[in-house]
């Protein structure tokens, strides 16, 4: 990248992990019935193959050496592969820390959608038109066989959030690459910030699994199956019956 006599370079890192919280944050209120984590064979996996945390519900998304502009986007498949109950899925944000040069929490731009629809835009820490650090979200009910798919994509697109950086000598190149200075001359910034999702689960109470097969099939069929085969069976019987008598009065007749 150049820019006559005065050059910088800009790093982001966009870190969603799993870790100790180095900041105050009050715990959110889940769903009654609802647990941290997802029961066995209750799934969630990104498009990376990488899945959330069966026990805790935290799902891993890092990003490191973000590019300005450059949109970066995860599909999280929600399924139920069980196949006698049903769940909700639910899942928030809880922030962690930020530092650096770039302010990431306010130069990036969140958004999710479930199975194509459009439901937050708002910051990377949760804050937007809802807020996911105070409130969960229903991803939806989920019974046997059910799947849905949770899309996010972040992009760090405001360059009005540096801190410390000598604004006046902003420049663009060719390839829309934003020069700038930082405090310290060191013709280098960065920025940093760390959070995390969780997803949690909740049994639908409510849920029926459906009467299928013979063995689950109501009193009334076994009872007309037991008849039907009972008199299946005389009939037999009677027959065979028949067919011995028949053959005992033929070889009688053979004998005389």
């Amino acid at each position: 990248m150049h820019a006559k006599k005065v050059f910088a370079a800009l790093a982001g890192s966009l870190l969603l992990l799993s870790c100790n919280c180095l900041t105050a944050f009050a715990e959110v209120a889940l769903p009654e019935g609802a647990v941290k984590g997802l029961p066995e064979k209750l799934t969630a996996m990104d498009s990376d193959g990488n899945v959330v945390s069966s026990s805790t519900g935290e799902y891993f998304f890092h990003v490191e050496n973000m590019d300005y502009g450059v949109t970066y986007t995860k599909d999280v498949q929600l399924m139920n592969l069980r196949d006698d109950k049903a769940y909700h899925i639910y899942f928030y944000v809880e922030p962690l820390f930020k530092n650096g040069e770039i302010d990431l929490e306010k130069g990036c731009e969140c958004t999710f959608w479930l199975d194509g629809q459009e439901f937050y835009k708002g910051d990377v820490t949760g804050h937007g038109n809802i807020d996911l650090t105070q409130q969960v979200y229903d991803c939806g009910l989920y019974n046997p066989g059910d799947s849905h798919t949770l899309k996010c994509s972040v992009v760090w697109n405001n360059l009005d959030v540096l801190v410390g950086v000598d604004n006046g000598h902003r420049l663009i190149d060719i390839n829309g690459e934003h020069v700038l200075v930082g405090s310290d001359d060191s013709g280098y910034v960065e920025g940093e910030i760390e959070f995390k999702w969780i997803f949690c689960a909740a049994v639908d109470e409510d849920y029926d699994p459906p009467k299928t097969g013979l063995f689950l099939a109501g009193n009334s069929f076994w009872l007309i199956a037991i008849a039907v085969l009972s008199v299946m069976t005389g009939g037999m019987l009677f027959l065979v019956f028949l067919k011995k008598k028949q053959k005992d009065a033929n070889d009688k007749t053979n004998e005389t």
